[in-house]
């Protein structure tokens, strides 16, 4: 099989960066939602830097409250309240239903692969402009100057 160098890394692209936002929207339709509430600011020391994070809790039996805390940097006021998404079997894990607080994770893990092959992509040396590749035959990976 052949490719020009765009649809290469446009197939690599998706190989590498899909899996992060599919697992993702796979994680927010099958997750239960509640009502949490923003209880306090945690703060964690790692050496010489801290962070800060809203604590929220919620209900997801009815009966038992669970505590977890949110992305740092979400901006919330203490009894406020905010949509929750969470397993059942894991309550723990839930998330603040917002875009920084489910999306921003993501973006930058899938942004990782994406710039090393936009780096590929638009470094001279590593694949030439007028290249072709060749997938399939051993090598696995050839590339072909036009």
């Amino acid at each position: 099989m052949q490719f020009s160098k765009t649809s290469f890394i446009i197939l690599l692209s998706s190989v590498f960066v899909l899996p992060f936002i599919g697992y993702k929207l796979i994680w927010i339709i099958r997750a239960e939602r509640a009502t949490g509430t923003m209880c306090f600011m945690g703060k964690t020391l790692n050496g010489q830097f801290s962070s800060e994070y809203p604590v929220i809790k919620f209900t997801s039996t009815g009966r038992d409250t669970v505590f977890f805390n949110a992305a740092e940097g979400v901006v919330l006021k203490p009894g406020e309240q905010v949509p929750v998404l969470y397993y059942s079997d894991r309550p723990s894990g839930a998330r603040v239903a917002s875009f920084q607080g489910l999306w921003v994770d993501t973006l930058i893990y899938a942004s990782i692969p994406l710039v090393l092959l936009l780096i590929i992509y638009f470094h001279p040396g590593i694949i030439p402009k007028n290249a072709t590749i060749q997938v399939g035959k051993k090598p696995f990976i050839r590339l072909q100057e036009s």
